[in-house]
């Protein structure tokens, strides 16, 4: 952890203001005389403007769960795209999630930011004791403790217990024990939720601004947090040490606190599911439309120095600028929406079965699986995407042993292989026969690293089924279909009751709502199923395949991976490993590693 004593000023084109940064102990300072270019800590709480900007750096460096991190590195496939239900480009996926990467020695996707946590603590403290307007203290206040707050429930998420420090500690001082040794998992859990809570009686409701924490951005990192706490102590094991789990005496009580939090959030009025004559349309619209009704809280790119890559890595290759078809969605995933009608089927694939379109197996579904994954023929931005791999020249009947595929052969006037399909020559092109739509914006061959549509952190669908996960797992049946069918309703899904919610249904519409959100995983994990469904899996595809005597197509089932997925009992939590065990003897490893 670092120590700091001044402050650098600098001017930022994010904020069109002040960004401040804290200076290191290992700097070198005149001591007769404070340089220009440095501002101390006691000016920065005596000026609104310097203590904001402080607050902005803040925000810079929270880990949302995004299209970058927060150093502006792309890693989004591991925490958006690699779970039961994805893969990537090439086929070959290995995924430190899905393959089994977690050991004593490597950590998967790891927060274990205690410098960040340290610089919270910092304003915490120092805007507490300033002489600011009270109204500006309590919001900003209230912001940082929210910051800090979803930074330890993300921790939590990953390790159970962490070492729970809440305070500024001086690195020239020994290190108290209780700030050394992990908390208990359920102890983090009540100090996530209790800072919630309070931190919502500091914000003012402030909508408008959807880059800053608000009173309901509390409320739905609550909801979320509290989900979480409750799912842990109903389907989790509480260890011996109780570093890992919460007991299971527990659970209704954070199940009520999670509804109770999404209901504030809904009941506020601020925000509203966005609704429109198409549903694909307006679903695919949530991703991409920045500051749109549903959003709480997302992080604001600007497309310059605060920019992402999302829709140059994952654009169909031949309209992305040399790369594209990253995430790729999987057959296990394409089965997953429900009928129309609200049953479920499993088409006909194989030779003898031949559809007029390219989502011809996959016709009548949730429209959300339209706005989610892209199929043979359907358009981006205008140009057809050709995902097909081969024709089949046979007259009269299909034969698969006839199949011409081949980069550059044309048969009667058409090209043997789609201009977006798995036979391209090189790793950018998908593994599954399938491409990925939502989020990917409609921006044609832009450049690397300049995107600047935001990151959806926080929006009301998620806070509906906070609701109605919670009230089933309550028994509050009515209380959950009612809240599950706004999700269902606007969408044009036929709405559940009483009578026809199950928990499989609950978690159905929580997936086909939020998949490739960042939930997915956590969701698997949460519920304890994430074993059942990863451990020697290997994902599927589909071969499409164009008929050309009939202008159909038909689909050969594939395997979208080479390498069987492995998910054993200790991935339910991320190893502390041994590098942070040396670093620091008081920490415990997590169990089974």
């Amino acid at each position: 952890m670092i120590f700091r004593k001044n402050i650098y000023k600098a001017l930022t084109p994010v904020l069109l203001g002040f960004l401040v940064l804290m200076n290191s102990c290992g700097d070198v300072f005149d001591l007769n005389e404070l340089p220009q270019d440095l501002v101390s800590a006691d000016q920065v709480f005596e000026n609104e403007a310097f203590a904001e900007a402080l607050a902005a750096d803040l925000y810079a460096l929270f880990p949302f769960t995004s299209f970058s991190t927060p150093n502006g590195g792309h890693n989004f496939a591991g925490p958006l795209g690699h779970h039961d239900l994805g893969t990537q480009r090439g086929g070959g996926s290995t995924s430190c999630r899905t393959h089994g990467g977690m050991n004593l020695n490597a950590d998967c996707e790891g927060l274990w930011n205690y410098e960040y946590i340290r610089d919270l603590n910092f304003f915490i403290e120092n805007i507490r004791a300033s002489a600011l307007s009270e109204a500006f203290k309590s919001q900003m206040e209230g912001e940082v403790r929210v910051l800090r707050a979803a930074t330890y429930f993300k921790m939590q998420k990953r390790y159970g217990g962490v070492p729970l420090v809440d305070v500024v500690l001086d690195p020239f001082e020994e290190v108290p024990e209780q700030y050394l040794a992990r908390s208990t998992e359920e102890a983090l859990a009540d100090f996530i939720d209790a800072e919630l809570e309070a931190a919502a009686g500091l914000l003012t409701e402030n909508p408008e601004q959807t880059g800053r924490v608000n009173r309901w951005t509390a409320y739905a990192y609550k909801a979320r947090a509290n989900l979480w706490s409750a799912s842990i102590a109903k389907f989790g094991t509480l260890a011996d040490n109780q570093l890992t789990g919460i007991p299971s005496s527990r659970a209704n009580e954070f199940y009520e606190k999670a509804s109770a939090a999404a209901r504030q959030v809904i009941d506020s009025g601020n925000y509203s599911l966005l609704q429109g004559s198409d549903p694909v349309q307006t679903f695919f619209s949530i991703g991409v439309e920045d500051s749109n009704a549903e959003t709480i809280f997302e992080r604001i790119y600007n497309g310059v120095e605060i920019n992402h890559a999302f829709a140059h890595q994952n654009q169909p290759t031949p309209y992305s600028e040399g790369q594209g078809s990253q995430m790729n969605p999987t057959l296990e995933l394409v089965n997953h929406f429900e009928n129309l009608d609200g049953t479920f089927s499993t088409p006909e694939l194989g030779p003898d079965n031949l559809y007029a379109e390219g989502d011809g197996p996959w016709t009548n579904k949730d429209p959300r699986l339209y706005a989610t994954v892209l199929f043979e023929g359907d358009l981006y931005a205008g140009n057809v995407v050709n995902l097909y791999e081969g024709i089949d020249p046979t007259v009269g009947g299909t034969n698969p042993d006839a199949i011409i595929s081949e980069v550059g052969v044309s048969y009667n006037g058409k090209p043997s292989v789609g201009n977006a399909s798995r036979r391209q020559a090189n790793q950018f092109f998908p593994s599954t026969g399938f491409l990925l739509k939502k989020l990917v914006a409609e921006i044609p061959f832009v450049p690397d690293d300049r995107e600047a549509y935001n990151w959806k952190e926080l929006r009301l669908g998620e806070m509906y089924l906070i609701a109605a996960e919670s009230e089933f797992e309550l028994g509050n049946m009515a209380g959950a279909a009612m809240h599950l069918n706004f999700t269902r309703e606007r969408v044009g899904l036929i709405p559940l009751n009483a009578a026809t919610i199950t928990r499989d249904r609950v978690r159905i519409e929580r997936t086909s709502e939020l998949i490739y959100e960042g939930h997915r995983w956590d969701d698997l994990r949460r519920w304890r199923t994430a074993q059942d469904a990863l451990n020697g899996q290997i994902v599927g595809g589909v071969r499409v395949i164009y008929h050309d005597d009939s202008g159909q197509y038909y689909f050969l089932p594939i395997q979208g991976e080479t390498v069987q997925r492995l998910f054993r009992p200790e991935h339910f939590y991320n190893p502390i490993t041994l590098a942070r065990i040396e670093t620091n003897g008081a920490l415990v490893e997590n169990p089974g590693y």
